[in-house]
């Protein structure tokens, strides 16, 4: 029998197949390449979520206010509610600070619109700068019908 000799074409493969059996040291390059990457969506993750924990709890203000205010017979009774509900809401929560919130109350005497503004940029939340923030300022407000139409 005659054996064959490896073409040109064969000989690269079989000379650079040595060099892929070598693992060692092929995790701690996986790690250098995926680590960055895995702390900035873990980043992501906590800076968002403590984001939208504040949007939340301001809206959430927001609502309760302008419901406890429905129950008030002229628009000072109506402006007391609400801000008594809305400082209850805050000590209640435990994640915004009543200092950092501004609070402005529309009554047209149809509808009655709490709007509140909160100042989220000394959260510690929100003080990891790996990741583009939306503004640290959150704006929310809720609108309540007073007179039926």
């Amino acid at each position: 029998m005659c054996s064959r000799s490896p073409s040109l074409a064969e000989k690269p493969l079989r000379a650079g197949r040595g060099l892929w059996r070598e693992r060692r040291g092929a995790a701690a390059i996986e790690m250098a390449f995926s680590l960055p990457i895995l702390l900035m969506l873990i980043c992501g993750i906590v800076t968002y979520g403590g984001w939208f924990l504040c949007a939340n709890s301001v809206q959430q203000a927001a609502n309760e206010a302008a419901r406890a205010a429905v129950g008030g017979l002229d628009p000072n009774e109506r402006a007391a509610l609400a801000r008594t509900a809305l400082d209850a809401n805050l000590r209640k929560t435990g994640t915004l600070k009543p200092e950092r919130m501004d609070t402005l109350i529309d009554d047209d005497g149809r509808t009655l619109t709490v709007h509140l503004s909160y100042d989220a940029s000394n959260d510690p939340l929100l003080s990891i700068k790996l990741v583009p923030l939306p503004s640290k300022v959150i704006e929310r407000s809720s609108t309540v019908t007073l007179t039926a139409p």
